[in-house]
């Protein structure tokens, strides 16, 4: 297929393309982080250059790799991203990691008082 080509996969069809289950690529669509669709009435539809796109903007070069998308790009690759709106904003939504309320007491013993070290001096 020439990069200019386009064509339409269905549900299924992308989720194989791109190498995700079906269901991970329906919680992509409402979480955020799954390549651009079309909504045809019911029918969901994936164009193909939205799914290279969104492939090439996950390319890495080793597993240290920041991901910064605008240096992992090519100039095409670049211009397609921007066009696709992927270039400057989080793919994926932020995470904030849970916080206790209270800390741990595990392992944590209360001060002696005096009276206790007395008692321990023998005195």
């Amino acid at each position: 297929m020439h990069p200019t080509d386009s064509h339409k996969f269905n549900e299924h069809e992308a989720a194989e393309y791109v190498g995700l289950s079906r269901s991970t690529l329906s919680k992509r669509r409402v979480f955020g982080g799954g390549p651009k669709y079309l909504k045809l009435g019911r029918r969901v539809v994936y164009d193909t250059r939205d799914l290279d796109v969104w492939l090439d903007a996950r390319r890495r070069a080793s597993t240290s790799d920041s991901g910064d998308v605008a240096t992992i790009l090519d100039s095409d690759q670049r211009d397609r991203a921007s066009a696709a709106g992927l270039l400057g904003r989080a793919t994926t939504p932020e995470r904030k990691s849970p916080s206790r309320s209270s800390p741990s007491r595990r392992g944590c013993t209360k001060p002696a008082t005096a009276a206790q070290i007395g008692q321990a001096a023998g005195g």
